[in-house]
């Protein structure tokens, strides 16, 4: 075999390599510019976009702090408390019989099964939270509320606090789960729409149509759930029993609260947005008393919340004399707001104002 012979295989696989790789480009630059104008379920758009600085650092800093915002809420909660409580000497306890006085007195179990439901209001809550990518979230703060201790009640007897009002501080961490949000709404649209691949033209056009009005809609909704722990700190205030018994509230040491919370949102704007959020907690708390063998309580609460959320621009306000642009608008390559932060940047028709 001569040399000719023996590079003649050599040759053509070179040539079948060369070829595959042309089309594996030429594929790439067809699949690319595609890619550039999607988004996934996740809301990650591929999209190039301006830069929000004039350099690269700053693009990097304003892009991440556009995940922050600043939230503040205020409402109202219903608390449930409850205690096994072992009795011992009832003289040392502020515990009184308060129905059935026509029968006598009645002889003191050894155990009570005490609890007692009362409002708190208000409750406050203020904090920052990060969003990754519209599918976690992440956050913390701290929140302050006032309530009442009504005495524990149960089997015609009730035992008092030495202080009725209460105020309590909780700082908290927290995490959540988007649910449901624009994004996910534009996956089910597009997902909804594909059967209507496969019909007549016309009725393919016409679907068509009326994805894309879909589509392009402003959808100001967002639900999520949330999960918290925190840590809880009680003030009690004024004796309202004889100051012998000195019967108090206080947080367990070294114990954690746990909530959940279902979160609805509604945005206003790009950056910022009103949400109404339901929250169950779970706390405990021991009678502190220094006169008797303190016990626990295990707290049960349910509160609704409103407040309002502010996302942190990371896009400056446009200050060029003359540049009457509403809208998000470049000016040197470099992304400017044309708005305030509780307008929508970029309005639809019917949406200027």
């Amino acid at each position: 075999m001569n040399t000719h012979q023996k590079l003649f295989p050599i040759r053509l696989m070179t040539i079948a390599m060369t070829r595959i790789f042309l089309l594996f480009t030429f594929s790439l630059l067809i699949i690319s510019p595609s890619f550039s104008q999607d988004e996934d379920i996740f809301g990650i758009t591929r999209k190039a976009r301006a830069p929000k600085s004039e350099s690269s650092l700053g693009n990097v800093f304003r892009s991440i702090q556009e995940m922050f915002s600043f939230q503040l809420s205020a409402g109202m909660a219903r608390y449930s408390m409850g205690t096994e409580f072992y009795s011992g000497d009832a003289k040392v306890y502020p515990i009184t019989q308060y129905q059935n006085y026509e029968f006598g007195d009645a002889p003191l179990p050894d155990t009570l099964a005490l609890s007692t439901r009362q409002w708190i209001l208000p409750t406050v809550e203020a904090g920052l939270r990060l969003n990754l990518f519209n599918i976690l979230t992440l956050g913390g703060g701290y929140g302050w509320e006032k309530g009442i201790l009504n005495p524990f009640e149960g089997s015609e007897y009730q035992f008092s606090f030495e202080g009725l009002a209460y105020r309590a501080t909780n700082y908290y961490a927290s995490a959540g789960l988007v649910l449901y949000d624009a994004s996910r709404r534009r996956f089910l649209l597009k997902q909804k729409y594909k059967k209507f691949n496969g019909v007549n033209r016309e009725l393919k056009m016409r679907m068509g149509r009326e994805y894309q009005q879909r589509i392009q809609q402003n959808y100001p909704w967002n639900i999520s759930i949330e999960a918290e722990v925190g840590k809880l700190n009680v003030n009690q205030g004024e004796l309202v029993v004889p100051k012998v018994y000195q019967a108090r509230l206080a947080a367990v040491q070294d114990q954690y609260t746990y909530a959940a919370a279902l979160r609805v949102a509604y945005d206003l704007s790009e950056y910022a947005s009103i949400f109404v959020m339901g929250k169950y907690m779970q706390r405990s708390f021991v009678n502190a008393s220094s006169d008797f063998t303190p016990f626990s309580m295990d707290q049960e609460a349910y509160s609704v919340q409103t407040g309002l959320a502010i996302k942190i621009s990371g896009t400056k306000r446009c200050k060029v004399s003359g540049c009457g642009v509403v809208m998000k608008h470049n000016h040197n390559g470099v992304e400017y707001r044309g708005s305030s932060i509780f307008n929508f940047q970029n309005r639809k028709i019917g949406q200027w104002y």
